[in-house]
């Protein structure tokens, strides 16, 4: 099961987040999934994490991961990642820079049937201010 488990959540984040295909997210996670740690607007379940991964998408471009590990135990994968991106759109509410941005984040994703169940993370948001403003 923590193949198939990790295969989901990288399905999200590979398809998903850097590839701009938002609609991954209605396949990998459950209409009802919790999120413990909702970026600024995001709402509950699916639909909040469609809106997060529709953010990244319209905010940056030429996105791509420069690590993305992930480690299973159970039902939960923990995934840590560096994100890369130019900054082409409005992205926490900050219209575009042009600047490349990395953004780094620990996931720790919860799966049920093949679904992300829950969520709980960290995203450094206020790395990714920093880079905006210099």
């Amino acid at each position: 099961m923590s193949d198939q488990n990790v295969a989901a959540v990288r399905r999200l984040t590979q398809e998903g987040f850097v590839a701009g295909k938002v609609e991954v997210v209605d396949d990998v996670v459950a209409e009802n999934c919790v999120d413990h740690d909702p970026m600024p607007g995001q709402g509950q379940g699916r639909e909040g994490q469609r809106h997060t991964c529709q953010m990244v998408v319209d905010g940056l471009s030429n996105r791509s991961t420069l690590q993305d590990d992930f480690v299973a135990a159970g039902d939960t994968v923990v995934e840590n990642w560096i994100f890369q991106g130019t900054h082409t759109g409005d992205f926490l509410g900050v219209p575009a820079t042009g600047k490349q941005l990395q953004v780094r984040g620990i996931e720790i994703w919860r799966l049920a049937d093949g679904e992300i169940v829950e969520r709980w993370g960290v995203v450094d948001a206020g790395g990714v201010m920093e880079q905006l403003a210099s």
